[in-house]
């Protein structure tokens, strides 16, 4: 039996958020975000409006799943601070791979 996608491990980028927009829709508010990958292009994906203002958001780099056409942005959940993004610690180049 062969690895197909749904078992195959996400790719792990930083991504730095461009724009940050309400997420119309959604079930639970939640900020939508568009993602400059660096030369991997630009991807959308959403986040929980509970943790973070929209402002500390804009200009932030992220760690970013990708596993085919998805993305997410990676988070820890914390009972005492709720969900926290990761980041890289210092700037690094837009698409940097995460190893």
């Amino acid at each position: 039996m062969g690895a197909n996608e749904s078992e195959q491990l996400p790719e792990l980028v930083v991504g730095r958020v461009v724009a940050v927009d309400v997420h119309p829709g959604s079930r639970a508010p939640s900020h939508l975000l568009r993602l400059d990958l660096g030369p991997r292009g630009r991807v959308e994906t959403s986040v929980e409006r509970g943790s973070y203002e929209r402002e500390e958001l804009e200009g932030a780099q992220v760690v970013v799943a990708l596993r085919g056409g998805e993305a997410l942005v990676v988070a820890a959940r914390s009972h005492a601070a709720g969900l926290v993004l990761l980041r890289p610690d210092r700037e690094v180049e837009d698409g940097t791979i995460v190893g």
